[in-house]
This record gives structure tokens, C-alpha cells and sequence, in this order.
């Protein structure tokens, strides 16, 4: 995995957003649409702040959602209501072809085939051309988290937690979509992910981002999350 360090949490926002503009506008020049799906996170989110302010084809960029919290609609648990306040009032918003997970149905189950069937009818069975992802504390990405029954899932590409995960279900893409994408953007800050991003370098099995391959990987990161 290639490696890029910066002095502050800002500073990776700035890099990551920059890096992701022009994987779209090269990509988008040989293909007619760019599918990635996005975590959520504070320098995420700030990320999609500044992306919004490039001058891209958005109506031809694709996004999903990594994960989701089961929250009521608008709750600021929601990775979709961080979304939007990132991009509010910016051409994103309305141009964007955004899709949200399913996470309001009544059969959750039910609504992880939903959304892994648009997954598939909007790549035409290609795939994701880039997965942003995060890394927790305790190892976590995306919402696969230690001790969950959904890492070890692998014949579905979207599931549910077993058990709720800092109070709430959430619904996730899972290790056979991950592993599958043609690239994979790691956004990591804060001393609190110093451990977890060296055995994530390790890939350290033991947890579950270490299952993660990779190949065709980009980790942004900054000081305070490298040092020690």
C-alpha cells in the first residue's frame, strides 16, 4: 500500500480531495460514468467540502454509501445527513447521482439485496472504481467491526452488524465488495489511530482492516496518526 503523510488532519483533507478530482476527470475520460463510495468521518466530510468546489461532470459520478447507522431520517447519526451539509449548496447536490442505503426499510435484510442490486445494475456489473474508507480505533472500517458475525460474511456484498455498534444496527459493503474495487483510498487522522494504522500496514488480520487488501491502495494519513 502507498503511503502519503501529512502535517495536519486539514492537510489531508485538501490531498485526498485533490486526489480523488483527478481520478474522476481522468477516468471520466475514457469511461462514461465514476462509481466510488464514500465513509463517513469529520475529515471525510471536510474532503467532500472541498471536492464539491471542483469543476467536474457530476451528473456522470456515481456515489454509495460504504456504511450506514439504522437512524431515523435526518438524525445526525446519519452519514447521509453529514453528506449533504458537506455538499450543501454547491452543484454536487443536485447533479450528484447519490444512493443511499436502504436503511429505513422495515426488512433490513431485504433492503441489503436492494442495494446490492442498484450496485450492480448502475456498474453494469463492474464493480466500484474507488472505495474510500476509514479506519476506527479499534480496527474497524467501513462497519465491519471486531467480534460482528458480518466479517465473516461472503456470499453477500451488503449486510447488516449482528449487534448494534456504538448504539446503533448499521448496514455495510462488505469484504468480497471491498477487496474488489479498483481502488482503495484509506483517510486516517488522530494520535487515538496511531496503533491501529501500523497493524493496518502490517496487515494484521486480526483486525478487520488488516483483512483488507492491499493492492491498488492509497493511504492518506497524518502526522498524529503516524507518530510513535
Amino acid at each position: 500500500m502507498k503511503t502519503e503523510l501529512f502535517s495536519t488532519a486539514e492537510q489531508v483533507a485538501a490531498g485526498a480531495a485533490a486526489y480523488l478530482e483527478q481520478q474522476i476527470r481522468e477516468a471520466l475520460g475514457n469511461q462514461p460514468t465514476y462509481s466510488l463510495a464514500i465513509s463517513g468521518g469529520r475529515t471525510p466530510w471536510e474532503m467532500l467540502k472541498i471536492l464539491s468546489k471542483a469543476d467536474l461532470p457530476w451528473q456522470r459520478v456515481n456515489l454509495f454509501q460504504v456504511d450506514e447507522r439504522v437512524a431515523p431520517e435526518g438524525h445526525a447519526d446519519r452519514n447521509l445527513t453529514q453528506l449533504f451539509q458537506a455538499i450543501a449548496g454547491t452543484p454536487m447536490v443536485t447533479q450528484l447521482r447519490i444512493f443511499p442505503m436502504p436503511v429505513l426499510v422495515e426488512d433490513l435484510e431485504n433492503g441489503c439485496r436492494e442495494y446490492t442490486q442498484v450496485l450492480d445494475e448502475v456498474t453494469v456489473g463492474k464493480g466500484l472504481d474507488l472505495i474510500h474508507l476509514g479506519l476506527g480505533s479499534d480496527g474497524h472500517t467501513a462497519s465491519l467491526v471486531p467480534g460482528d458475525g458480518v466479517m465473516q460474511v461472503q456470499d453477500r456484498l451488503v449486510a447488516c452488524t449482528q449487534n448494534t455498534y456504538q448504539g446503533r444496527i448499521r448496514m455495510t459493503l462488505t469484504y468480497p465488495l471491498l477487496n474488489g474495487a479498483k481502488q482503495l483510498l484509506w483517510i486516517v487522522t488522530g494520535s487515538e489511530k496511531q496503533e491501529m494504522v501500523q497493524r493496518l500496514l502490517q496487515q494484521d488480520q486480526s483486525i478487520p482492516a488488516g483483512r483488507i487488501r492491499q493492492e491498488n491502495a492509497l493511504l492518506m494519513v497524518d502526522q498524529a496518526a503516524m507518530e510513535g
